[in-house]
Order: C-alpha cells, then sequence, then structure tokens
C-alpha cells in the first residue's frame, strides 16, 4: 500500500554501503507524487467568519469550487467543488468532470434540499 520513508531508506541504504555495496547517497530519492497530495490538508471554509452564522439548516450555503486537480479520477471527473451550510459547517462534496458544471449541481443541490 505503499513505501518506505526517506529516512527509513537512507537509513538502509547507509548499512547497504556500509558492508560493502556500492550506494550513491550524494542525491535524495525522487519525491512521490501520491505522498505529497496525501499529505495535503484543506482549511475550513470560510476562514474568517463574517456576519452571523444563518439561524437554519440549509438557510445559507457556500461553494468552494477548488480549482482543477493533477490527477483525474476513475471516473473521469477533475473538480472536486464542496457545498458548505452556513449553520451547521456540514459539507457535501460533488467529482465533476469541469467547472461548467457547479452552477447546475449547485442548483439541483438546493432544490433537493
Amino acid at each position: 500500500l505503499g513505501h518506505a520513508n526517506y529516512r527509513a531508506t537512507h537509513t538502509v541504504a547507509q548499512a547497504v554501503r556500509a558492508s560493502g555495496t556500492p550506494v550513491n547517497l550524494s542525491t535524495p530519492p525522487p519525491k512521490c507524487d501520491s505522498c505529497i497530495l496525501g499529505k495535503q490538508t484543506r482549511t475550513p471554509v470560510p476562514s474568517v467568519r463574517e456576519g452571523e452564522r444563518s439561524k437554519e439548516r440549509g438557510g445559507t450555503f457556500f461553494l468552494d469550487a477548488a480549482g482543477t486537480q493533477c490527477k483525474v479520477s476513475a471516473s473521469g471527473n477533475i473538480v472536486p467543488p464542496d457545498i458548505i451550510d452556513d449553520y451547521s459547517s456540514y459539507a457535501w462534496t460533488f467529482p465533476l468532470p469541469s467547472k461548467a458544471h457547479c452552477a447546475p449541481t449547485l442548483r439541483d443541490f438546493i432544490v433537493a434540499r
């Protein structure tokens, strides 16, 4: 499900080099794109409260349509917009193929609520 971290890899390589096997430790190992993506975090939206919070569930929604992601999902989606309820801070994510699908998805979401 993964690979050893850099410190463990470096420790093993040093031990192998000490036993006489030639190992080049002059350059660090390449960065793993999947590990970098897995370590990214997202801050809550909005990060700074402005005005009063909604008085009821579904009273106000925020849409966080992040930019396109580097990786395309297995179903071909590349934009993961989040819809956040202002009252409860509950979030829904709808993977979409493009930002052009954000408005119709938000409209369908509000109508279905």
